[in-house]
């Protein structure tokens, strides 16, 4: 019962499966691409994933530093501008001590004391003295404050409530960008807290921000809790204005969708702070926002690009170009490898249908030397008796006186007795090829052998108009061997060549030594030659091209058994229109 197929059989279809036209060209071309395509699917399915995998880790990599950086930057800048605010809140609160509410009453020592903090904090522009109803007591700046009152004002309720208390930058009547720093101080006298309230100039900030910005960021700048811009940002919008990067749309799409599924805007938290990644204006950046302590503030960091991209840009073409030279490389060798492996396989495919060519030929050879041996047995017999009496013939008309029919009788023996001896000759060389017959080895001369075996067909060829030439190297070694063989080889061959020629040709027979241990023989005719279709079948038996009744079909297929059997070889070349040759090679020496 026929299994099914595996799936590497369909890939891989056995070639010499399909012989017969073109079908083992086929076979092979398709065994070749099935492996082909195998051996690339093993190759570059892994290369592909390597590189993938590759490409990806590495990206990965990169993302995590980035962002290491990026919080290490955020961080760095957070601390620097936190301490500067307290460091501020730190003086006011020393200045504001309890003891010194009537001190800084006195217009002179206010004076002082803004003077030494404007060298101090060259951003500071005024000062005032707020009591515990919220009336303000002393001043000094640029600007008319003198008795106001600020019981309703919401910093003032806050300064109360929690000691310190830092504005936003606005312009407020002052029509200057500034911010306010305001600490409250136990009353030494009344009920309640007096209030110390400065007033800085933003450029302070502006001037910090600028200081602590670092080659890593592309933008740094500060909003409030409106996101209401508070320093100049290079290109993010205004003083005063809601920065364009908070889009409406863009906090909805993020809370629809959530911040972690949608690659251009992926949102992450370190801390306290807010790292969001996003495509603005077509470009790639890391918007990273992080709230300052104690302060109306956030500060905003913008990277526009990724931090490696250089050595990324650097691994993807080196990536590309291993991957690519790879794959040429992997394409061209199992090409190589397939071919090769095809061609073995052709080889050894083409071997062993000559073997099963030759082991077919020698079967029939040997079932025809059976039936040869059988039929000369069977031969012998009937001309044994008709030998017999022949014999018993001849002698009673040896006995008889002259009568008129005589001479017609004795030419009728003697025309009996050579078709016997003839018949006798047959089947001798029936025998031969059955290998009845005992093998004589001699030594002898296989140039004296050719002439020998020629003279018999002598008459034949020039009855034919047919010239015998003999090229024949009086150097050739001896040869030890069965002479009867060759004899019957060399005939067969040249009476083929005659054959074939029909009249008016050339037949030239050469000898040559090919090397100490071997010899050559070549039989050339001038004659039409062999067809290809013939070629394949010469030496079958019983094959031939010839009429009936003019020839059996056993001459090239007993000579190539002989030859065989004395250890040599046989080949044969032919061209049309131009003649062919057979090419015997036999040993000096027969092996036993």
């Amino acid at each position: 019962m026929r299994t099914q197929p595996h799936w590497l059989e369909r890939l891989l279809p056995t070639p010499s499966e399909e012989y017969g036209g073109g079908g083992i060209t086929r076979g092979y071309k398709r065994f070749s691409k099935g492996l082909s395509l195998i051996l690339l699917t093993l190759v570059l399915a892994p290369l592909t994933l390597i590189s993938v995998l590759s490409h990806y880790q590495y990206k990965q990599l990169l993302q995590d530093e980035e962002m290491a950086q990026l919080v290490l930057n955020l961080e760095e800048a957070q601390n620097t501008i936190e301490a500067f605010v307290s460091e501020l809140q730190s003086v006011l609160k020393f200045v504001a001590r309890d003891d010194r509410y009537e001190e800084l009453l006195s217009p002179k020592k206010l004076e002082t004391l803004f003077i030494r903090l404007q060298d101090e904090y060259p951003g500071f522009t005024d000062i005032e003295v707020i009591d515990s109803k919220g009336t303000q007591k002393a001043y000094y700046g640029p600007y008319t404050l003198k008795d106001r009152s600020y019981t309703d004002q919401t910093w003032y309720k806050e300064v109360l409530l929690h000691g310190t208390h830092i504005s936003d930058i606005s312009t407020g009547f002052r029509n200057s960008p500034h911010f306010v720093i305001a600490v409250s101080s136990k009353h030494p006298r009344q009920q309640g807290h007096w209030v110390l309230r400065l007033s800085f100039e933003a450029k302070i900030l502006q001037d910090l921000n600028d200081t602590i910005r670092t080659s890593y960021a592309d933008d740094m700048f500060l909003v409030d809790s409106e996101r209401i811009i508070q320093t100049q940002p290079k290109k993010f919008g205004q003083i005063g204005e809601k920065c364009i990067l908070y889009d409406t749309k863009d906090q909805i799409k993020r809370h629809i969708d959530g911040p972690l599924k949608k690659q251009n805007d992926i949102s992450k938290r370190a801390g306290d702070m807010l790292i969001v990644q996003k495509t603005f204006n077509g470009q790639k950046i890391n918007h990273a926002t992080v709230a300052l302590l104690n302060t109306p503030w956030e500060l905003v960091l913008i990277k526009e690009q990724y931090l490696h991209a250089p050595p990324w840009r650097q691994f993807k073409i080196k990536l590309t170009a291993i991957f690519f030279f790879c794959v040429i490389v992997a394409v061209f060798l199992i090409f190589e490898i397939s071919t090769a492996i095809t061609n073995h396989l052709r080889e050894v495919d083409q071997k062993r249908q000559q073997l099963y060519i030759e082991a077919e030929q020698r079967d029939k050879l040997a079932s025809i030397g059976r039936l040869a041996a059988g039929v000369a047995h069977e031969i012998n017999n009937p001309l044994s008796i008709i030998n017999q009496k022949t014999g018993l013939v001849q002698d009673f008309m040896e006995m008889m006186d002259d009568f008129e029919y005589k001479e017609m009788m004795r030419e009728a023996h003697e025309s009996i007795q050579k078709s016997v001896d003839r018949c006798k000759t047959i089947t001798h060389r029936l025998l031969g090829f059955a290998r009845v017959t005992d093998a004589q080895t001699e030594e002898f001369d296989i140039n004296t052998t050719i002439r020998e075996v020629i003279d018999f067909l002598a008459r034949e060829a020039m009855y034919n108009q047919i010239h015998i030439d003999f090229e024949l190297d009086p150097n050739v070694s001896k040869i030890i061997s069965d002479r009867g063989p060759l004899q019957q080889i060399f005939l067969n061959i040249t009476n083929n060549a005659i054959d074939a020629i029909g009249q008016h040709g050339n037949i030239t027979l050469s000898s040559r030594q090919l090397d100490q241990d071997t010899i050559q023989v070549n039989i050339s005719d001038d004659g039409p030659g062999i067809p290809e279709d013939v070629l394949e079948r010469i030496f079958e038996p019983f094959f031939t091209t010839k009429e009936t009744g003019k020839g059996t079909g056993l001459g090239l297929s007993i000579s190539y058994g002989l030859i065989r059997k004395l250890g040599g070889d046989i080949k044969v070349k032919t061209e049309a229109g131009v003649g062919t040759t057979f090419e015997i090679t036999l040993p000096v020496k027969q092996s036993k």
